[in-house]
């Protein structure tokens, strides 16, 4: 007869999840890379990380140059902007745009989309399917 108790069955269940699925985060955004040439900041994976964040690259940039003070011009995949700005300062400004346009506020998950109900424009959870307004 095969022990079957509850706890060593529980821990040979979690010993053969997959590491990727057991991971606490399962979305992480890409690290800026940040380059300050002359007077001119560079933002060289701008392209990258909003890929990764699955938003518009106008939106996110216009938020960046709105929050930054600052102005700027728009590659392919990557974004000068006039200035010294450091990089924590863009690192927070992208976390920003991450809690406010990205992270759902009930579960916390990154699965939102941008939906219009009349002229207000909604952040809609697919996870837990919770809305909140946001404003573009």
């Amino acid at each position: 007869m095969v022990d079957f108790e509850y706890e060593s069955l529980l821990e040979r269940a979690r010993e053969r999840i997959p590491k990727n699925i057991s991971e606490r985060s399962r979305w992480t955004m890409p690290e800026p890379e940040i380059l300050i040439e002359g007077n001119q900041t560079i933002l060289r994976n701008f392209s990258t990380i909003v890929d990764a964040m699955d938003r518009d690259a106008n939106h996110v940039y216009q938020f960046l140059i709105n929050e930054l003070g600052t102005s700027g011009n728009r590659e392919q995949v990557r974004v000068l902007l006039k200035g010294r700005v450091p990089p924590k300062r863009i690192k927070e400004k992208i976390v920003l745009y991450v809690k406010t346009y990205i992270l759902c506020n009930q579960c916390r998950a990154p699965d939102t989309r941008f939906i219009k109900d009349d002229r207000t424009t909604l952040l809609k959870c697919q996870a837990c399917g919770a809305t909140r307004p946001v404003r573009l």
